[in-house]
């Protein structure tokens, strides 16, 4: 078994978190008091022989998820992910247009894609989703972390990061992003 990486620590005393389970590659922390339940779980991308797995960090509340009521099935009322294609070939493709446009970023705005009929994400929300701390990607470059996707699914409120690791302010700020918003989508669900 593993040691906890060094940013996990950090940031589940800074938190008062509690690590529920710790394994070789993965590592999952709960509050240790919460009004809603939720989990975070962290994997750190290790190869195990069989793939190359990026890391990724994915927030759950499962109380917060999208209940099937006979034949319909539900819209959710919140998902907010990066546009365009997440593949190794669509991102090939967006770093050749970045090359032919002189290296320039998209614009912030660009970067998401938001489905929010309850209006949970306002203004500063949005900037907070969208310009994470550095943080060391996958490919060994300090880089801001991106949040992959924020959605309600059937397993509940989900928030997930992607390719990305060992930054006690990125994984805050991961945390704190969450928790923001699922505490907007619950009150917004008891009106």
């Amino acid at each position: 078994m593993r040691a906890v990486p060094d940013f996990i620590a950090a940031v589940v005393a800074a938190r008062d978190l509690v690590l529920t389970s710790v394994q070789e590659h993965d590592w999952r922390i709960e509050p240790r008091e919460s009004a809603l339940a939720w989990h975070c779980d962290l994997f750190d991308g290790t190869p195990t022989g069989e793939n190359d797995p990026a890391s990724h960090i994915r927030w759950v509340a499962p109380s917060l998820r999208l209940v099937r009521s006979g034949r319909d099935h539900p819209v959710s009322p919140l998902d907010v992910r990066l546009s365009g294609p997440q593949n190794d070939l669509g991102r090939l493709v967006a770093g050749l247009g970045r090359l032919l446009r002189g290296g320039r970023e998209p614009a912030p705005a660009d970067s998401y894609v938001y489905t929010d009929p309850l209006g949970v994400i306002d203004a500063p929300l949005r900037e907070r989703i969208q310009h994470g701390p550095p943080a060391m990607s996958s490919d060994a470059v300090v880089r801001p972390a991106n949040l992959t996707a924020i959605r309600v699914t059937y397993e509940g409120l989900t928030v997930s990061s992607a390719g990305w690791w060992d930054s006690a302010a990125a994984l805050d700020h991961h945390l704190a992003v969450a928790i923001d918003v699922a505490a907007r989508l619950a009150a917004r669900q008891a009106t």
